[in-house]
């Protein structure tokens, strides 16, 4: 069986699935980048294409069986573009780093271990008890609201539970999970679910309907001192209204690992909004790594592989998503 990795991140694969099938099948490799033959020439042989992206201006694909891409998001994809009785299935795996992620962002806003450290380090007794320091915030008691409820909105709340937060969640379709939230509703009930969140967690799919989802109306709903995380998509946030919000300080801050604009491999000098979050000292940004673990692609190519084999034994796939099963 011939398959193509395309694109660097799917060429991050190559070697678990060259120890997994040995010469069961025959690896292939190109980029964007390459010259046009070559990449015709994989395309056209391939019968499985590893890709995190597959549009109409990739070379055809008459032989593909698979498209399995190394990763969750459909946002590269144009399904309509899928060469006829071609399966395209997607992978996770991420949820355990984006939840970390999560809560150390979360815990670091109760916490401050680095800023005590650092007025310790400088001979500043002043959190000390014994100098009748103030109180710090505890994390146990609070909510966080969840905007989708799917792999990384149960390992978010798996961990906050284990905190002794309360779960609050809306999702497309509510039905029993594992493990169940305090409150579940439906995404209509979002502007009921906000205005009693300590922390608003943003991590449904990017779709036509999610586009703009938080506005400035929803930012309104929150409290003052409530704390908006994105590790979904940037354009589910509405960009202006996020700025205006932060800036005059009507929602307590925000972590932002997904952005507007991205730089690419020759092209690193992109600023990520047309705002300047950067200049806001109540935001956190990080460069949409906080997925980016190292147990990530190992488990990832696991499940590639689990399809490469499914293909080959005519099973049922994994994470399928189109046609729709």
């Amino acid at each position: 069986m011939k398959v193509l990795l395309y694109g660097p991140i799917a060429e991050r694969g190559r070697e678990f699935l060259h120890d997994h099938f040995g010469d069961r099948i025959e690896i292939s490799g190109t980029l964007a980048s390459n010259p046009a033959e070559e990449q015709a020439a994989r395309f056209a042989e391939a019968e499985v294409i590893v890709a995190v992206r597959f549009d109409a201006s990739e070379p055809p694909a008459p032989q593909a069986r698979l498209i399995q891409l190394p990763n969750s998001g459909l946002d590269a994809v144009d399904l309509t573009a899928v060469p006829e009785g071609c399966v395209v299935c997607n992978s996770f795996e991420h949820e355990i780093g984006i939840s970390e992620y999560v809560m150390s962002a979360i815990l670091q806003g109760i916490v401050d271990l680095p800023g005590r450290d650092a007025k310790f380090r400088a001979g500043d007794w002043s959190d000390s008890p014994r100098l009748m320091g103030p109180f710090r915030p505890e994390l146990a008691g609070r909510t966080i609201a969840t905007v989708g409820y799917g792999n990384i909105g149960r390992a978010v709340a798996k961990r906050a539970q284990a905190f002794g937060m309360t779960v609050h969640a809306v999702t497309r379709r509510p039905r029993a999970f594992d493990p169940p939230p305090d409150w579940l509703g439906s995404i209509d009930e979002l502007d009921e679910m906000l205005p009693g969140a300590d922390y608003v967690l943003i991590c449904c799919p990017e779709e036509p309907s999610t586009i703009g989802l938080i506005d400035a109306r929803r930012l309104a709903l929150m409290k003052p001192e409530a704390v908006l995380l994105n590790v979904a998509r940037g354009s589910i946030v509405d960009e202006d209204a996020l700025f205006q919000a932060l800036s005059q300080r009507r929602i307590g801050g925000a972590v932002i690992d997904v952005w507007y604009h991205y730089a690419d491999v020759g092209n690193e000098d992109v600023k990520p909004s047309r705002h300047a979050f950067e200049q806001l000292d109540n935001v956190v940004m990080t460069p949409h790594c906080c997925g980016w673990t190292e147990g990530l692609m190992p488990r990832r190519f696991a499940i590639v592989a689990d399809n490469i084999e499914r293909l080959m034994a005519n099973k049922p796939f994994l994470h399928q998503v189109h046609p729709e099963v």
